[in-house]
């Protein structure tokens, strides 16, 4: 299983490595503000900033929820969770290979 950190108040960052499909992965988020954020796990979007057919469903796959995490709202391109004060671990499974330049992890901050 591999893991992965990520501060709430990174913005923007590109996965740092491949993901292979049923692969068992953590996402260790910190959250050091005072009050609940959020964290997704995006598809990068097509040229045109939407998603076609040709878009990998990056976010296809299993999640379960570590305590500090509520909320899973997912779809084939794009996962969100509230993150509360101190984190929580996002465990996910894909059902398909993720290339970690076509997945962007994003937190919200304040």
């Amino acid at each position: 299983m591999a893991t992965y950190t990520f501060n709430i108040t990174g913005s923007r960052q590109t996965q740092s490595a491949d993901i292979p499909a049923g692969t068992a992965t953590t996402f260790s988020i910190v959250n050091d503000l005072d009050t609940d954020s959020y964290f997704t796990l995006e598809t990068v979007r097509n040229a045109d900033g939407f998603y076609d057919e040709n878009s990998k469903k990056n976010t296809s796959g299993s999640f379960t929820l570590g305590s500090g995490l509520l909320t899973l709202l997912q779809s084939d391109y794009i996962t969100s969770v509230i993150v509360q004060p101190g984190g929580g671990n996002l465990n996910f499974t894909p059902a398909i290979s993720i290339t970690g330049s076509t997945l962007y992890l994003r937190g919200t901050g304040a």
